[in-house]
């Protein structure tokens, strides 16, 4: 994917890649943002919990099957085009979600959503491969480390907001408004030319899906996806229902999750490949996120509780970009690559939660946090015992 590059180049395109990550962001703003307003979005329309949930189905449920056509539209419309495209129409949809009156108007607008910001991410994470140095392991968890900046931003914006009084409507209003100012300063930056990706044909994807060595890899990244939206998704429930914190406190400590994430995927940028192995690494973060959630759903201590968090945020920090680096290679196309990286990913997130959600609902939410521990037990035991040690164990060609 990256025999177009030339050295010298990452000087050369600081800003373009910078431009390009920040816009990124918005696809973790997106993800994370929701969570303190489900309850009060459902409010609006007249239902409960469970009415109010569904809004977290109609956003995953299109990111499977919009990422399998991103590789498409890249190949047609260019990726500049297409990265610009999202964004425009991520801020017009996020705009009309504001502004609706039905639910089923919202969710519509939710699900479209949803698959704009699968398609910025999968779309932006191909720019930036494309304009990088570095490998495919260092950069994509380089470029998930920035990202894991509008993962916090989206919590804590929601949170703030609320406390100071805004409703929802207004909340997402603001953020189409941002969206929009980034689409035009994306759309004003100069970009280097870039080598144009394959077809991404019904064929193409159809051979991703008979690689039997990947099969692990996409197992992985359904395993993960899946339980990090679990976890991340009901932490702030469990703090508010169960542990008697307020919302913006619920909000802001999942804000703190993911900004150990972001540091994390930074420091893992760093090790992978020269220091340690994909299978290495993610082995250790599964185990490591596994204690932090079955420490935080079984004491009673504050101290113990927040400590709990930063093992959480720790051990998510750099499990996404380093199983996705498994399945990446120079002489791939990375707009398909991706399509599959993503459509596995959220397959996990739209089956997980909700099966982790009747878990809490049966049991409680102590319980339901439990089996989302096993769930990173597992994810560690395929990294470490099932994927294929040539692709677990590769390093870092640059």
């Amino acid at each position: 994917m990256n025999q177009t590059r030339t050295q010298g180049r990452g000087g050369t395109n600081a800003l373009p890649i910078l431009i390009t990550r920040i816009a990124i962001c918005i696809f973790a703003v997106s993800q994370t943002m929701l969570a303190p307003l489900i309850t009060r979005i459902g409010a609006d329309f007249d239902l409960g919990l469970g009415g109010s949930g569904f809004l977290f189905t109609a956003y995953y449920i299109s990111n499977i099957f919009f990422c399998l056509v991103t590789g498409k539209i890249i190949a047609v419309c260019g990726k500049r085009r297409a990265m610009f495209g999202g964004l425009a129409l991520y801020a017009a949809v996020t705009f009309a979600f504001a502004r609706a009156h039905a639910f089923a108007a919202a969710c519509v607008c939710m699900t479209c959503m949803g698959a704009l910001a699968t398609f910025i991410e999968a779309v932006g994470m191909d720019l930036v491969d494309d304009m990088a140095e570095s490998d495919a392991a260092e950069n994509l968890t380089m470029t998930h480390g920035i990202a894991g900046i509008g993962m916090v931003g989206g919590v804590t914006y929601s949170g703030l907001m609320l406390s100071a009084g805004y409703d929802w409507r207004m909340i997402y209003t603001v953020l189409s408004m941002a969206v929009a100012a980034i689409a035009v300063v994306f759309l004003l930056t100069r970009f280097p030319g870039m080598h144009a990706s394959a077809s991404g044909s019904v064929r193409e994807l159809f051979g991703w899906l008979t690689r039997r060595a990947l099969y692990p890899t996409y197992a992985a990244l359904f395993l993960y996806v899946g339980a990090e939206g679990a976890v991340t998704g009901w932490l702030a429930t469990f703090m508010t229902d169960n542990l008697g914190y307020s919302a913006l406190a619920a909000s802001l400590a999942t804000g703190a999750v993911w900004a150990v994430v972001t540091v994390g995927r930074i420091v893992c940028a760093r090790l992978v490949g020269v220091t340690y192995t994909v299978r290495t690494l993610v082995s250790f973060l599964t185990v490591l996120c596994a204690a932090g959630v079955l420490l935080a759903a079984g004491i009673s201590s504050p101290v113990l509780f927040w400590a709990a968090l930063v093992l959480i945020g720790a051990g998510l920090s750099g499990q996404w970009p380093l199983i996705a680096s498994t399945a990446l290679g120079s002489d791939q196309n990375g707009g398909t690559a991706m399509s599959m990286i993503l459509f596995f990913g959220y397959f996990g997130a739209a089956v997980i939660p909700y099966l982790i959600g009747l878990v809490g609902d049966a049991a409680g939410l102590r319980v339901a946090l439990a089996v989302s521990a096993a769930v990173f037990l597992a994810l560690g035991a395929v990294v470490r015992f099932v994927m294929p040690r040539p692709i677990s164990e590769k390093r870092s060609e640059g």
